[in-house]
């Protein structure tokens, strides 16, 4: 009999009707309101990176002076800051930079002020060169949304001064533009070209010289007088008018000699030594970076809308506008993907439903839970201030298959009620409360998986990650149970056909199998085990065979080619060697799908950039049907893959002696790598033993490479000054320092204003500084206290010694890596043998090494992962008890977790598809769902049990009933996901496929295991918790009769 108080969700969605039909209006209104408003952004907002940067400019000094001058000092400032985790620096030439990492949970505004006034009390410490210290602290709006280029089609006097007066403020006057940077073609300069001859014939000092221009390009303010009762203001205006003003300055006054007579003076643009174009035209690249708050979707329109406005302006002629990023277009087509899936999942759902049910109505009201579960998220994610970004819609995409597991069970306990003769009210009622508590838990189940993600790691940005993925899925979830309980009762009472249909004629031929495959498992145990362990044993083939990685295959849309080239080679054999590779890529355009070619180089190192052909926006069926054709040799593929390009190039590509090529800044794919890195104080000293370690590291067979840091870096002239013939010939050692700097660099001094307003640099350096030869700085000239003149030979030793191209320290100590390289399948051997060979290697006190941070970090990230999967276990075992009340019985549904994988890795391989992070996270999250139809099927055995059927009895009919709902909840997931698992749906370029196909076959396997191995354990489980009882009993029992005898 119906109990008054039972069941209080249904009995409400049952007894009160137009409360329930309004909460849905006003549902759909408010997630309407909140579907329009909600902010369109590519990154989750909100993240507070713990880290702060602080970089300084050391002009012209080499990495050994840059670290021990500068950058032992930052980090001497900075290691005093509170709640500092790491300090990371870098010196190089020209300038070190130090990475600070803080404690979880640190006031990142408190620190960075205390770490700016630690660095401005260091700054009378550090050279006099450096003028300041910047620090700064990561703010995603510094991300730009858009990255593209300027073309010039057409020679330009000087196309920067173009950009500056018209592209530039234009693009800053588009509402919600932050900031535009351009990078990539200098503007004209006063160039004075000193004639090394004509100096030396007229005796000219350099520094004297260069002294004397800047004295007479000022303008002072002077003070103020009174005139007629007013303050006047006075300014002394000493600069240059004009370029033939400065021609005629004189530097020499004792001979009346002007600067033009050992000059070239000229206003042009200075000679670059480097090279940068798109499509072999030179260009001039920028970046375009978005308000704090503004929408990026509205920014990038309003900015492509300027750029097309600008091609017709008539003082831009020849200029064109290339686009390769834009962070509106990824969202909006990350939301089209978002709608895609969902309305292509929701119609393989409707179909899959329909196929069971048979009943269009019905089939409505359970699809009904994915638009109106989809919509409660949003509306959550808009009241708490979030937008719709990668990982929100992440979420979004993987809750879509989930959220009908609810309503199908509920829906059709309901309908079995009907069948069995119950009064429609009374079985919507019951149908719906008899398995609340385990769709409840079910749900639970999946929502607890994520919480130790979030909560539990180590790693502050993978749990900011996870959590915006997390949520939207656990709010869709507790939607749907929601949806289940209030709004699918009172639907399945007034929608569902008054005349129930039967079964049709597969499903009822598919239980009459299952039952008879059911019910020999039940009674042959032991084979039925064997059975599953075998099964289960065969994972490790597809284990062994597949591959793995810790990057993100991507559908990538550019592709990197770096060259690192010898440093001593002219900017023409640069060149040279660059065309030639640009040659190479366009002559195959058409077959590798190139649509822009960007290149950049200087003397010693070079890049060019393949940018992709955008796919055109195609459905998931023609991807999947295209594959398949080209797969079975039906069609041909129009264009290689980006895997094939590489391999291609690779093969194509002629490499001189001396230059060496990265693609994407990595080596290839078929070389396995491992660094040994050393640290330590001193750097000779670290340079002595990264020889032996290299020594050991070759004597592993098999290696392809053993190199060191010393063998990227480079020569460094090092010009050591002899104090004692400085002071013989009493010259000036401030002189010599600034005449071989201004020799060889040349300097600016001060600026010159521009007829139209502009203030250009004024720089000074020798003709053909960029061809000066050894033997030119050994007979430089200095002055000597007496009139005579000395070389620098003379004052100083001069020698070439090899150097490091850039230092890297870690917490204070500094670190170089010898790296080995080995063929790919000697992956897995490789760190064995690396620990053997560097067994008894002795190193000095307060030296130590490792296998690298990349290698540390993924080890601190694997056991993370493992620790976060263990307690999403644990937690999903200690809600299964609660539901059985029982500590035994929970671990027959634990046992369809791990044979799920069966079917994870089993598709992976089949289908070549790397194990990686997409397929993780479908792993971490399959954790929660494939238990959900165990945990139904298991309730329902236990209330029969309770009702007085026997084990076997109780487990056969539990089958029977829980068969169909069981083959619904597993087919509409696994059917919704083929467009994610076939098709090319893609977020950012991070393609879906891998995750779409790790839940399909993971949910696969459950279901078959879910409906026989389950009742199997839940046997085993049983008989050994009947055991324990007894033993239990009768060891407590025979205490008891101890305890009551006489004494």
């Amino acid at each position: 009999m119906e109990k008054p108080n039972q069941y209080p969700l249904p009995r409400f969605s049952v007894n009160r009707p137009v409360t329930v039909v309004m909460s849905l209006v006003a549902l759909l209104v408010v997630g309407y309101i909140a579907y329009t408003r909600i902010p369109l952004t590519l990154f989750p907002e909100g993240f507070d990176y713990p880290r702060l940067f602080a970089w300084a400019s050391y002009p012209n000094a080499g990495a050994v002076e840059v670290e021990q001058k500068v950058v032992r000092h930052l980090e001497e400032a900075v290691a005093q800051v509170s709640r500092v985790k790491n300090i990371r620096s870098s010196a190089y030439s020209g300038g070190g930079n130090v990475r600070v990492e803080f404690q979880k949970g640190t006031d990142l505004q408190l620190a960075f002020a205390e770490m700016k006034d630690r660095l401005d009390r260091v700054m009378p410490e550090l050279p006099d060169e450096i003028e300041q210290l910047w620090v700064r602290r990561w703010d995603q709006n510094d991300i730009p949304i858009m990255d593209g280029a300027i073309i010039f089609e057409t020679q330009h006097a000087d196309p920067r001064h173009l950009i500056d007066t018209y592209v530039e403020p234009a693009l800053r006057r588009v509402d919600g533009v932050g900031n535009i940077e351009l990078w990539g073609s200098p503007s004209k300069q006063v160039i004075v070209e000193l004639n090394r001859d004509k100096m030396l014939s007229h005796r000219i000092n350099v520094f004297e010289a260069l002294n004397s221009l800047r004295a007479q390009n000022l303008t002072v303010p002077g003070g103020w007088v009174i005139e007629g009762g007013k303050k006047i203001y006075v300014r002394s205006v000493g600069r240059f008018q004009d370029v033939a003003e400065l021609a005629n300055t004189v530097v020499d006054p004792a001979h009346q000699l002007r600067l033009d007579d050992i000059a070239e003076v000229s206003y042009k643009r200075p000679q670059q030594d480097w090279v940068n174009r798109i499509d072999r035209k030179e260009s001039l690249g920028f970046g375009v970076t978005k308000a704090s708050g503004a929408n990026v979707v509205e920014v990038s329109t309003g900015v492509k809308e300027e750029l097309e406005n600008l091609k017709n302006h008539p003082k831009l002629e020849g200029l064109d506008f290339k686009l390769f990023w834009n962070q509106g277009d990824q969202v909006i087509n990350s939301v089209g993907n978002l709608k895609n899936s969902g309305l292509w999942g929701g119609l393989f759902a409707a179909i899959v439903l329909f196929f069971f049910l048979r009943a269009v109505r019905i089939t409505l009201i359970i699809t009904l839970a994915i638009p109106l579960s989809l919509l409660t998220t949003i509306i959550a994610l808009y009241f708490i201030g979030w937008s719709l970004n990668v990982a929100t819609m992440m979420g979004l995409m993987l809750s879509l298959g989930l959220v009908v597991d609810n309503a199908i069970v509920i829906v059709e306990n309901i309908y079995r009620k009907r069948q069995e003769g119950i009064a429609p009210r009374t079985a919507s009622i019951e149908g719906a409360g008899e398995v609340g508590l385990a769709v409840t838990m079910a749900t639970l189940t999946t929502v607890v998986v994520f919480l130790p993600l979030i909560l539990m790691s180590d790693e502050e940005m993978f749990s900011f990650w996870m959590l915006r993925i997390g949520l939207p899925v656990i709010t869709g979830l507790v939607a749907s149970l929601l949806i289940a309980l209030i709004f699918i009762p009172l639907a399945a009472l007034r929608l569902s056909p008054k005349k129930e249909r039967g079964e049709s004629r597969m499903i009822l031929w598919s239980r009459k199998h299952y039952m008879r495959s059911l019910s020999w498992v039940l009674n042959n145990r032991l084979d039925a085990f064997v059975i599953a362990l075998v099964l289960f044993a065969s994972i490790k083939i597809p284990m062994d065979g597949m591959d793995r990685t810790d990057s993100q295959e991507r559908n990538e849309v550019r592709m990197d080619l770096a060259f690192e080239m010898p440093s001593g080679q002219s900017l023409d054999q640069a060149e040279r060697f660059m065309t030639s590779v640009e040659d190479t890529v366009m002559a195959h355009q058409a077959e590798y799908n190139v649509e822009a070619l960007r290149t950049y180089f200087r003397r010693g190192w070079g890049r060019v950039t393949l940018f992709f052909a955008e796919e055109e926006d195609v459905e998931w069926y023609e991807v999947a049907w295209d594959n398949l054709s080209v797969a079975l040799g039906l069609k041909e593929q129009e264009y290689l893959s980006y895997k094939e390009v590489e391999k291609d190039l690779r093969e194509r590509l002629y490499l001189p002696p001396g230059i060496t090529l990265r693609v994407n800044w990595e080596n290839s794919e078929q070389d396995a790598r491992v660094n040994v890195s050393l640290y330590g104080e001193d750097t000779k000293v670290l340079i002595k033993l990264a020889a032996e370690v290299e020594r050991r590291l070759e004597s592993i067979p098999g290696l392809l490479s053993v190199n060191t840091d010393m063998d990227r870096g480079g020569t460094e002239l090092q010009v050591r000054l002899d104090r004692d013939q400085i002071q013989r010939f009493g010259v000036n050692p401030q002189q010599v320092s600034g005449g071989i700097a201004y020799a060889l660099r040349g300097t600016d001094i001060n600026k010159f204003h521009t007829d139209d307003g502009r203030e250009v640099d004024i720089r000074v350096r020798l003709a053909n500084y960029d061809s000066q030869s050894l033997d030119d700085l050994r007979t430089q000239n200095f002055p000597t206290a007496d009139g005579r003149e000395v070389a620098l030979e003379s004052l100083a030793d001069i020698y070439v010694e090899r150097t490091l191209g850039n230092i890297r320290r870690e917490n204070r100590q500094t670190m170089l890596n010898v790296s080995a390289r080995a063929a790919k399948d000697r992956a897995q051997h490789l760190f064995a043998q690396v620990d053997q060979v560097m067994q008894g290697f002795e190193m000095p006190r307060g030296y130590r090494w490792d296998k690298g941070t990349r290698f540390v970090e993924l080890e601190e990230q694997d056991q993370s992962q493992k620790f976060a999967l263990i307690m999403s276990v644990t937690f999903v075992f200690l809600l299964m008890g609660v539901l059985f009340e029982s500590f035994v019985l929970p671990l027959s549904v634990i046992v369809s977790i791990p044979f799920s994988f069966l079917g994870v890795y089993w598709v992976l391989y089949v289908t070549d598809t790397p194990f990686e992070i997409m397929s993780m996270i479908g792993s971490v999250i399959l954790i929660g769902v494939v238990v959900n139809n165990a945990i139904v099927l298991i309730d329902l055995a236990n209330r029969l049990r309770a009702e007085g059927k026997s084990r076997y009895d109780a487990l056969v009919e539990a089958g029977r009933h829980r068969f169909r709902p069981i083959l619904m909840t597993t087919f509409t997931t696994a059917f919704g996901l083929i467009p994610m698992a076939a098709g090319n749906s893609k977020m950012v370029g991070l393609e879906y496929a891998p995750l779409g196909r790790t839940m399909i076959g993971g949910l696969l396997a459950a279901m078959v295991l879910t409906l026989l191995l389950v009742p199997l354990f839940y046997t085993f489980f049983d008989d050994f918790r009947t055991a324990m009882q007894r033993i239990m009993t009768s060891a407590f029992g025979r205490k008891e009769e101890a305890s009551g005898s006489p004494s």
